[in-house]
């Protein structure tokens, strides 16, 4: 499965290093880069650096002075773009080849959301799960240009070279590595909604937004509460194991900056029957490493990965 989703660029390859990437993401409220440098063939954590943001137009800002503090090399960029600023949705998968599919996207996606055809980036994953009598689906995943033109933008202050965009999700798995089991991914970024991600063998099965939650903290953590997200984790484990017919999922597992405390954790595996247990990345270069750096990492290592020639996908 590809890890970088959005991959405008891939005719800028000329003149960069090939031995230094960058990764960039947003983070609640800051731009975080981590650069790696290949050294006697194994890839190594170089740099890091993070800007405080408080208002949405900062962000190009943040992003160049992280961009140059982590590297002056004319080197390759992966993007993490923000998960407000796309939306995920499923279709049946057309008989063309990929890029015929990427390029009919901004069309055949035009009346799911609320984006002008012109103005629509899209690119897509296979659906991991094929059931008997049903076509193939494709996870597509949505931006607009408008929005995300001034990150583009921002480059032409760097030296690097942004050379592809991808979503937090497939940063996610990135992180979270290869199990044959499944698994769930409660994930909540500061005043934003919580999402539930499945992922199974380093796939992504299932992932919804859900709603209601915003704003939730530690104090207002009650048995109401508790309640109502169980509710919502329930449902969507009882549709992969139920509707999809998967085997029962290992573990819950929590990436959230609100939505999280031991009380919650315990009430939740009580509730549900299941390990309900903190997030940590399933990667070694994550061991030490501040945990507002992961998704920044996780698109550096997807970046580094696409250099491998037996990674190539």
């Amino acid at each position: 499965m590809k890890k970088k989703i959005f991959s405008l660029f891939p005719w800028l390859q000329q003149g960069l290093d090939s031995n230094c990437v960058i990764g960039i993401a947003t983070y609640a409220k800051t731009v975080n880069a981590v650069s790696l440098k290949r050294l006697q063939g194994h890839w190594q954590i170089d740099k890091t650096h993070s800007v405080v943001v408080t208002e949405p137009r900062d962000y190009t800002k943040a992003i160049v002075t992280c961009t140059n503090e982590v590297s002056k090399l004319c080197c390759a960029i992966n993007l993490v773009i923000p998960h407000h600023y796309y939306q995920i949705v499923q279709m049946e998968k057309p008989n063309l080849t990929d890029d015929e599919i990427v390029q009919s996207l901004p069309w055949t996606t035009k009346d799911l959301v609320n984006v002008a055809p012109e103005n629509i980036i899209a690119d897509f994953i296979d659906y991991p799960i094929s059931l008997p009598m049903q076509a193939n689906k494709m996870n597509v995943f949505i931006t607009d240009k408008t929005q995300i033109q001034p990150f583009i933008n921002s480059f032409a202050d760097t030296n690097a070279i942004l050379r592809s965009m991808t979503s937090e999700e497939m940063v996610l798995l990135t992180l979270f590595g290869k199990d044959k089991d499944a698994h769930m991914l409660v994930v909540q970024h500061v005043e934003h909604e919580p999402r539930i991600l499945i992922i199974c063998d380093g796939k992504l099965v299932l992932a919804r937004r859900l709603n209601g939650f915003v704003g939730i903290t530690e104090k207002d953590q009650n048995s109401a509460f508790i309640d109502a997200l169980g509710l919502e984790v329930q449902r969507s484990m009882d549709f992969f194991e139920s509707q999809l017919k998967q085997p029962p999922i290992r573990s819950i597992q929590l990436q959230c900056d609100d939505l999280s405390s031991l009380t919650l954790r315990a009430e939740l595996a009580e509730l549900l029957q299941v390990k309900v247990v903190d997030f940590q990345p399933n990667l070694a270069l994550s061991e030490g490493l501040d945990s507002q750096y992961f998704y920044a990492l996780a698109a550096a290592i997807s970046m580094a990965e696409s250099k491998e020639p037996r990674n190539e996908e």
